[in-house]
């Protein structure tokens, strides 16, 4: 009755500002016009938030905000924390970065045009670093090389692992090498042997075993890499594959009606069908985690762990 309309009553009142909800301006636009703040935490703190908001532009200016500074930080934060990356690693980061990739394609000297995202991403090249040093493998695949930072993230993993590198650019095979010549680091390729050619010609070519495959080539080939490596039995007992890319963009859970680069949709249903496999294979196990563009590690089901000196 009378204590239920008093409720209402007060809910509808005007109540003057909700204190505490407030965000130091009342949008960006207020917050321009007051000047712009030394640092960038004095910048961010004049902005709204999603409970911080006084009228709808600045409610949804203030969601995108936060969402903005939640995501978008999340990796630079890692590998701001993440110090694992030595000094061979460094040298062929700083290389990539300076490289004009287009220059070099537009010259012809490269087979397909480049650019840094092609590279393995920093926080995931440290990953396989530290995967390398908990595994100890004696020999390790990579199926696609670029300029090498995966590479030699594995070499630096370990003082004794092998790396072999499938690569079908001559060009990039003479780039890592007179980096590591130029870097001081000349003694890494003693253990880094790169085969030129296509992935699934230099697959038939390789002997013995890999304790440790990293796969980051053509993501139409993905399945037949991984049926190749188990059909010749190149892959040790205990030993893992890991996939790059197995994200991909977001493509393969995503609805085709929202591609922002529909030319990348082939690529994407490839990776789906290729994690679905994996999921499917009676003998196969798999973990995906969301790092960068996704990874997965893959291994026999029915393995034991690798036994080490």
């Amino acid at each position: 009755g009378h204590s239920r309309q008093k409720v209402v009553a007060m809910a509808s009142s005007y109540m003057g500002r909700f204190d505490g909800s407030e965000a130091k301006h009342a949008s960006p636009a207020m917050a321009a016009m007051a000047g712009a703040a030394e640092s960038r935490d004095a910048n961010v703190c004049m902005l709204p938030t999603s409970t911080k908001w006084s009228v709808l532009s600045s409610r949804m200016e203030g969601l995108v905000a936060e969402l903005s500074e939640l995501v978008s930080n999340q990796d630079a934060y890692c590998v701001s924390q993440s110090r694992a990356e030595g000094k061979a690693m460094c040298a062929v980061r700083e290389k990539m970065l300076s490289t004009p990739w287009a220059d070099e394609w537009a010259q012809r000297r490269t087979m397909f045009s480049y650019g840094e995202e092609m590279s393995t991403d920093p926080l995931e090249a440290v990953l396989l670093k530290q995967l390398v040093f908990m595994a100890k493998p004696r020999r390790v695949l990579e199926i696609g090389m670029f300029v090498g930072y995966g590479a030699v993230a594995m070499l630096e993993g370990s003082p004794t692992a092998q790396v072999v590198s499938l690569e079908i650019d001559p060009y990039l095979k003479e780039w890592l090498r007179s980096c590591l010549s130029d870097a001081g680091c000349a003694e890494l390729t003693q253990r880094h042997e790169v085969m030129l050619g296509p992935a699934l010609e230099s697959l038939p070519k390789l002997t013995g075993e890999f304790d440790m495959v990293f796969v980051d080539a053509n993501k139409a080939e993905y399945k037949a890499y991984v049926e190749g490596i188990l059909a010749r039995g190149l892959l040790a007992a205990g030993g893992v594959i890991i996939c790059d890319n197995i994200l991909y963009n977001g493509y393969p859970y995503m609805h085709s009606h929202f591609d922002a680069q529909p030319a990348r949709r082939n690529f994407g249903n490839a990776i789906r069908e290729f994690n679905q496999w994996v999921s499917d294979h009676p003998q196969l196990e798999q973990v995906v985690l969301p790092v960068r563009d996704g990874i997965s590690i893959i291994r026999r089901s029915g393995d034991s762990p690798m036994a080490r000196p």
